[in-house]
């Protein structure tokens, strides 16, 4: 389901402060109206699992997420669709046309510019999805990537627009792989751009942890997969394996957890598979402690097993 709000349900004179309101439901920013002209915004958002999607229209305004504002700990993607903007993060400036598109980081300042009427896609997710995929996000803040330049670019800005006109026809399974399809086309872009960047020391760092993230997906479901195992089978020591993954922010063990716990979602949610047992499925995955599963999965996901199996399959149902 979308939500809409726009200003137009307002008073005239009210209507740039509501608007500073329910951009604040997104993120946190001071922001500053450009022209004494009536203001006008909408938002139509909604959610596709753990990512935000909204579709912004608004009049010109000028936005600055300062450092004390700077407490969520989630990415932005921004997408221009019609107009021009301008943003602004870690010394890099990009200047936004129809297609292209940017990543802010909500952990650092930035400043957005829109001086004259335009449309944007914003999706907004925990900073973990992505770097699970790509840890070098730092270096790709505020670069932008040409969406009619670049063959990858270009794919990811159609899917991007595309996926927020048929998320909300997707079923539950659907909605969970297309979640992770956003996020792996996501790094896959912003890879093209930063690659030419690396030394050859940090892009033989980056080399080892996709081999070592390699290893783990084709591992997953072993559940006497452990650090030991994937350091010795590829040939690294153990010390090695942490620092790898330093720059993620996340250690090994709970790159493997979450991955794991990822399928299981995805598992649960398929009608598919309603014949099997909840303990059955987190086994294939690599648990060995049904108990134990269970508390880890509803610290993720705030629900139990059983819980979001039952919403799932029910929503599915429903849709069918």
């Amino acid at each position: 389901m979308k939500t809409i709000l726009t200003t137009k349900q307002v008073e005239e004179r009210e209507r740039f402060e509501y608007w500073h309101d329910i951009v604040g439901n997104i993120v946190r920013q001071d922001m500053f109206q450009l022209s004494s002209q009536t203001f006008s915004g909408q938002i139509e958002s909604g959610y596709i699992e753990d990512v935000q999607i909204s579709e912004l229209t608004s009049s010109p305004y000028h936005a600055v997420h300062s450092q004390r504002q700077c407490e969520e700990d989630n990415f932005l993607i921004l997408l221009q669709t019609e107009g021009i903007s301008y943003t602004e993060q870690d010394q890099r400036m990009a200047r936004l046309q129809p297609g292209d598109f940017i990543l802010f980081d909500c952990t650092r300042p930035y400043v957005f510019h829109g001086e004259q009427p335009y449309k944007q896609l914003i999706l907004k997710f925990p900073r973990s999805l992505l770097h699970a995929r790509y840890g070098q996000t730092k270096l790709v803040t505020s670069v932008k990537m040409p969406g009619t330049q670049h063959p990858v670019n270009s794919m990811v800005s159609t899917f991007l627009r595309n996926l927020a006109t048929s998320y909300l026809d997707l079923d539950p399974l659907a909605r969970i792989r297309v979640a992770e399809c956003t996020m792996d086309l996501l790094a896959t872009a912003f890879s093209t751009v930063s690659s030419v960047k690396l030394n050859e020391v940090y892009s033989m760092t980056n080399f080892h942890r996709e081999r070592v993230r390699s290893f783990i997906s084709a591992h997953l479901a072993d559940p006497e997969l452990t650090l030991s195992l994937i350091a010795s089978s590829l040939g690294i020591s153990i010390r090695y394996l942490h620092k790898l993954f330093e720059p993620e922010g996340q250690s090994v063990a709970a790159f493997i957890r979450d991955r794991r716990l990822d399928k299981c979602r995805r598992d649960l949610g398929d009608p598919k598979q309603i014949q099997r047992t909840v303990t059955d499925i987190a086994f294939q995955w690599g648990f060995n402690d049904a108990a134990h599963f269970s508390r880890t999965f509803k610290r993720r996901f705030k629900v139990t097993p059983t819980e979001y199996r039952t919403t799932a399959l029910n929503t599915f149902s429903a849709q069918v």
